[in-house]
């Protein structure tokens, strides 16, 4: 026999509401950046996202979402 319990303070938000607060939340600090702070930020979450990645792993990404041709620009880019 399980039990599911529920909060009976009403200030504890379920599952829902914290997702739909932590969106607002995240939709007011996107609002305040500038383009600048922006993009600088997107660079920053895809390169933290990447940082594990081996060659292989950028490889497969980019020729998923593009093709060989941008994964040979981007090799002879470095």
């Amino acid at each position: 026999m399980s039990f599911v319990s529920f909060s009976t303070d009403p200030n504890i938000m379920n599952q829902e509401q914290l997702n739909k607060l932590k969106e607002n939340y995240a939709n007011l600090i996107v609002d305040g950046m500038d383009m600048d702070t922006l993009v600088q930020f997107a660079l920053d979450s895809l390169m933290n996202d990447m940082e594990k990645w081996d060659e292989v792993d950028v490889k497969e990404e980019v020729l998923y979402l593009y093709d060989d041709e941008t994964w040979k620009d981007l090799q002879e880019s470095v």
